[in-house]
């Protein structure tokens, strides 16, 4: 990705007035009508709470803590317990670095967080079904270096559209996806897939267990956003999952972006030059990194390839868990075949794009981006009155997500009934200014989210909304929820065919039925830069 996200402005500048955790749902915890309430899981009994409407179990375990000699393991089954386990307040978010250059994986940063961190939180009605609900599994963004299940708050989302929602912790930066050649001799494997192993961990919980609160077990949609749907995606790719998730809803994520798809066996030879760096330069590297503390694996900076290219973090493909790469998988067929919904923001890049205000540092950031396609990227998206920070924004939102999820859709509508849409609000809250940002926001990255749980979290205030806003919240909850459930689904969101379209914009003005996607995003352009081999039929 272009430049830094705003997590950290938004901290300083707001000084926590909105909450980093909505998950905790405070007016769950302490309403007025609150009451404890137990179920029981494979482990043991735990304590939630509801109140509010509202029935809340955080901080679930759903494997071991991956600390001392199950670093960079395979998650293990969690330890049974005596008693009753409170689950009323939220577990740890995962070891991350916060800073600049950290949160794309170039080292430095402030290390908040907890290596005992693999938890779940679980969201639903308060009152008692009549039959088990289905059941909704959100994988957060952040890079696969920052975030947590508990960023977001589906309180809303589960109490008014009848559904038991989950988010799910999974290990972040070099504890998650390092790749060593030490591992292989323990037989793991060579490694650079620790989080989707934990994203995998959780969905067997969930199936084992969600019973117990209420869910069905057979009736799973799993959703995320950014690398969360990157991450689906790879579980998509993935014979593991095959079982685990009944359709998926991808949110600008996708994984056919071609600086993101990195192969295992050119990542391992990263894994020793790390340790180095981290004073590891004998012999038994491996258990000389599990001997350090984790703040400093945390701000050491990635030398493998990642989501954003050289040096960051991100899955693999070619091991044991992800055999082939997302793209080959869904060309070929070998994939988990669920119905999926593949989405984009029409001002994706903007988040990305706020430190580009003059026109030697658009020509240059252009350039890099795109090397050899630079010129003609420069000549494609000339800067007009807005700006350059808005040209590079709208280069960066066609080539790195909107073209490559028009490609996603026409692959996978080969095999499984697949629906797209853009999100088009051009005055969706953002937390900070105009002034400070340098640009009009948008319809900008990850601004969809609050709209899909109705809820305020870090770049939006739901408070801020208009009344069309607020509509528009309800109808995207209600098709969110209703994916797989609702008869007249398909009326409302038709199916995309082998062409590419057509996808629905949503909109507060009205949403409508498009067929320009491919066109206004220029991807013929970006078919032969951007996608490359993958370029679908």
């Amino acid at each position: 990705m272009i430049l830094r996200p705003l997590v950290l402005a938004c901290l300083l500048l707001l000084g926590g007035c909105i909450s980093t955790h909505p998950g905790g749902v405070g007016h769950v915890r302490f309403a007025s009508d609150r009451e404890f309430v137990q179920a029981r899981t494979e482990a043991g009994v735990v304590r939630g709470v509801e109140g509010a409407g509202v029935r809340a179990f955080l901080g679930v375990p759903y494997a071991e803590a991956p600390v001392g000699d199950l670093r960079w393991r395979e998650p293990r089954p969690v330890e049974t317990w005596d008693g009753v386990r409170d689950a009323t307040r939220l577990g740890s978010d995962c070891v991350q670095a916060l800073g600049r250059k950290a949160i794309l994986g170039g080292g430095g940063g402030i290390v908040v967080g907890s290596e005992d961190c693999l938890f779940v939180n679980i969201y639903g009605p308060a009152t008692e079904p009549d039959r088990a609900r289905p059941v909704m599994v959100y994988l957060h963004g952040g890079a696969f270096t920052i975030g947590s299940g508990a960023n977001y708050d589906p309180s809303r989302l589960a109490a008014e559209q009848d559904r038991v929602v989950v988010t799910v912790n999974f290990r972040l930066g070099a504890l998650g996806w390092l790749a060593h050649p030490g591992f292989e001799a323990e037989g793991e494997g060579i490694g650079g897939n620790w989080g989707l192993m934990d994203q995998q961990a959780a969905l067997q919980w969930i199936k084992r267990n969600i019973g117990a609160f209420g869910g069905d077990p057979g009736d799973v949609t799993l959703f995320g956003e950014s690398t969360g749907a990157w991450s689906a995606c790879y579980l998509m790719a993935s014979p593991g999952s095959e079982g685990l998730f009944h359709r998926v809803i991808l949110q600008s994520g996708p994984c056919l972006e071609p600086q993101s798809l990195n192969a295992a066996k050119d990542q391992v030879p990263a894994g020793p030059p790390f340790a180095d760096d981290l004073g590891c330069t004998q012999q038994g590297q491996v258990a000389c990194l599990r001997g350090l503390p984790a703040w400093r694996i945390a701000r050491a900076p990635s030398l493998r390839s990642g989501i954003n290219g050289p040096g960051s973090w991100g899955p693999v493909y070619g091991d044991a868990i992800v055999p082939v790469s997302p793209p080959e998988a869904f060309a070929s067929g070998r994939f988990v075949q669920v119905p999926t919904i593949v989405g984009t923001n029409t001002d994706e890049g903007r988040l990305f794009a706020v430190e580009v205000r003059d026109m030697d540092r658009y020509s240059k950031e252009t350039v890099w981006l795109y090397g050899a396609h630079g010129e003609r990227a420069l000549e494609r998206y000339p800067v007009g009155p807005e700006g350059p920070a808005v040209a590079i924004a709208q280069s960066f939102t066609d080539s790195r997500f909107s073209c490559p999820a028009d490609a996603l859709r026409r692959l996978l509508a080969r095999h499984v009934p697949v629906h797209g849409y853009e999100f088009a609000d051009a005055e969706a809250p953002f937390i900070l200014p105009d002034w400070i940002t340098g640009l009009d926001m948008g319809a900008y990255h990850a601004s969809e989210l609050a709209y899909v749980f109705g809820t305020t979290w870090l770049f939006a205030d739901t408070g801020r909304w208009t009344d069309r806003q607020r509509a528009l919240s309800e109808r995207m909850m209600r098709l969110w929820a209703g994916f797989g459930h609702d008869p007249d689904f398909e009326a409302d969101w038709p199916r995309v065919s082998h062409g590419g379209g057509p996808v629905v914009v949503f909109d507060p003005a009205g949403d409508r039925v498009d067929a320009t996607f491919h066109d206004r995003h220029q991807c013929e352009f970006w078919g032969g830069t951007a996608l490359g081999a993958v370029e679908p039929e």
